[in-house]
């Protein structure tokens, strides 16, 4: 409780520093003080009613999505697409080495034009262009459509057109899934329950500084605002502690971590559920999943080092 010219003023949160779910429980539990009170005033009924109307979003920041499980599938169906095509790759290179007298430029352009170097795309959106020109070419070209089968490559690019499928569908699933999450920003939720608890507070004061300039019987006919107001210090007091508290334990870890530098990453607790976090990065433009594709590959041409004394035709696998 703090006192300022005969008047009580309410502590304010400083509410950047809370967590997601610390301000929703500490918005939910002022209205559940404020009721418990039931202190009728004509000053602080309007604002009162403000952060009520506020209980939807409440309910957003309570909102945990954790692992985005159609980001790992998703992951894993390109990986497969992606060993598909190493695999066509290979065949179409052995046959170059193996039957020196056939002529293979036909296919070998195709796959120059348009599989080659898929683990250096940029996004998810050139991979599928490049992948999706290379099935294209092959039903609209009769001559490659002719050598492929004649040559037992159709399975393969059946292989690759399938998995080209299942790497579309997931995606799109993807993209539905994220439209349904809400499309107002943390950081803008906070910001305006911040306002509307302040507002309350000030309303609160404002009513137990009339209640104490008033005379005699007038007096008596005002609401008692000071165990309201003891009661919303002490709340704020509970969460001015927690973030006092969790701010030493996070100076105490980043410090072991410069201690211990080389030994690992130590991580700052709840980082990524503050209440200024960033808008989550799109999919297709995270380096995570290139380097996820440079891994398959990779993998894959290590398993068929012995090969690579076959030589190549202008392409790097």
């Amino acid at each position: 409780m703090t006192t300022l010219n005969n008047s009580l003023r309410i502590k304010r949160l400083p509410f950047s520093r809370l967590l997601k779910s610390e301000m929703a429980d500490y918005a939910e539990k002022t209205m559940d003080v404020f009721e418990k009170h039931d202190t009728n005033s004509e000053i602080i009924n309007p604002v009162f009613d403000l952060l009520r109307a506020k209980t939807s979003h409440i309910h957003l920041l309570r909102l945990s999505y954790g692992i985005d499980t159609q980001r790992l599938k998703l992951n894993k169906l390109k990986g497969e697409m992606m060993l598909k095509i190493s695999a066509l790759k290979l065949k179409v290179r052995i046959m170059s080495k193996s039957h020196m007298a056939l002529d293979i430029h036909l296919v070998e352009n195709a796959i120059n034009s348009h599989l080659r170097y898929l683990n250096k795309v940029k996004n998810d959106k050139q991979l599928n262009q490049k992948v999706a020109g290379f099935l294209d070419l092959v039903k609209k070209n009769s001559e490659l459509a002719e050598f492929i089968n004649e040559h037992d490559l159709g399975s393969d690019v059946l292989d690759i057109e399938l998995a080209y499928i299942n790497v579309k569908d997931a995606s799109e699933k993807r993209v539905e899934m994220l439209s349904q999450r809400p499309a107002v920003a943390t950081k803008e939720i906070v910001k305006g329950m911040a306002q509307a608890i302040d507002n309350l507070f000030k309303g609160v004061e404002v009513g137990h500084l009339l209640s104490t300039l008033a005379d005699g019987d007038a007096q008596g006919d005002q609401p008692d605002f000071v165990p309201l107001i003891d009661e919303l210090n002490q709340l704020s007091n509970m969460y001015i502690r927690s973030i006092s508290i969790r701010d030493a334990n996070n100076k105490r870890k980043a410090q072991a971590a410069k201690e211990n530098e080389g030994d690992g990453e130590v991580k700052v607790e709840d980082e990524d559920d503050m209440v200024d976090d960033a808008p989550e990065i799109p999919e297709d433009e995270t380096p995570v999943e290139r380097q996820s594709f440079r891994m398959t590959t990779t993998d894959l041409d290590d398993e068929y080092t012995d090969l690579e004394t076959l030589g190549d035709f202008d392409e790097e696998y």
